[in-house]
């Protein structure tokens, strides 16, 4: 049975988002490349793409994009700049692609759903990264590196090539980043966080915060010291391996009269949680955060932010 080529046309859009959100670059290299080869066909409002011009740029960019993921600094900083870039590129292909077939409000309906799509595919890429530099594990992150690549230019081609393709790898893009996404977005989360910590950490004060510098919503959730002699403080932190919190969640660790717990903002309310004390644990330092590896009955991980307390002091709070 032929598939409706409005579905097609769906598929097709959807991967090639998914594409992007990967590597946006190599996908649009490879579009206007395969274009020009006459592998297939264009809309008319994206025939720009075939420019050599625009290929030749575009792949400049990808070199550039390979070389900077080696340097982790700078990759946060050019990840950060393309979670916008990434997903208005896409919106722009899209009303471009879609211009004159379908009702103004459509095409930017449906540039809008895309750019989610891409923003999506984005923020698990960069999660991805994240527990990858979570220990560090250099030839890990060369290989997701060109895996990333690797599959953002084969969902171009295949969903370009196959109408059937289209359709399947379009839902199952959208089912896995449904079920697997949330974790690694948050992580992606856990990696800008870090960055702009960073930042801080250079132009302003490590140390721990007081109550008052806490989101206002998390705030209530903080007990203060009737008598005033142990204050609470605070630090920017996330966690992993705690069940009621979910992997790589952000939000703020807390020490409470000498108790340490961990307050953050889920979707649709604020939640604080008891850390266990731990019975050993070890410092793990990075560049952009560093983590305390716990062991309490299960381990459990606590990532710092780079304006926070030294390590040794958070540890301090921790264990037993």
């Amino acid at each position: 049975m032929p598939l409706s080529p409005l579905l097609v046309a769906a598929g097709r859009l959807t991967g090639v988002a998914v594409a992007c959100g990967f590597n946006l670059y190599a996908t649009v290299a490879f579009l206007g490349l395969a274009s020009r080869l006459d592998w297939f066909v264009l809309p008319p409002g994206v025939r720009g793409l075939e420019n050599p011009v625009v290929i030749a740029s575009a792949a400049a960019l990808y070199l550039a994009e390979t070389i900077i993921d080696k340097f982790p600094y700078v990759d946060a900083v050019w990840e950060a700049i393309h979670t916008l870039i990434r997903p208005l590129a896409v919106g722009l292909l899209v009303a471009l692609a879609l211009a004159g077939l379908l009702p103004a409000p459509q095409v930017a309906a449906a540039a809008g759903v895309l750019a989610l799509f891409t923003l999506a595919a984005h923020g698990a890429k960069a999660g991805l990264r994240v527990a990858a530099r979570t220990p560090s594990r250099p030839v890990l992150r060369f290989l997701i590196s060109v895996l990333e690549d690797a599959v953002a230019v084969a969902i171009a081609l295949a969903v370009l090539l196959n109408s059937t393709a289209a359709v399947l790898v379009a839902a199952s893009a959208g089912i896995l980043l449904l079920v697997a996404g949330p974790g690694f977005w948050r992580a992606g989360l856990l990696g800008l966080r870090a960055f702009t910590a960073r930042l801080r950490g250079f132009f302003g004060e490590a140390r721990w915060r007081a109550t008052p510098e806490l989101p206002a919503v998390l705030r209530p959730l903080v007990d203060p010291d009737p008598q005033g002699v142990h204050p609470p403080r605070a630090t920017r932190a996330a966690v992993y391996g705690l069940r009621t919190a979910g992997a790589y969640r952000s939000g703020w660790l807390v020490i409470e009269r000498d108790a340490p717990v961990f307050v953050f903002r889920a979707l649709f309310s604020s939640r604080r949680i008891e850390l266990p004390r731990a019975s050993s644990a070890k410092i793990r330092r990075g560049l952009m955060f560093d983590v305390l590896e716990l062991e309490a009955g299960e381990p459990y991980a606590v990532f710092l932010l780079k304006d926070g307390p030294a390590p040794e002091a958070a540890l301090a709070e921790l264990v037993v």
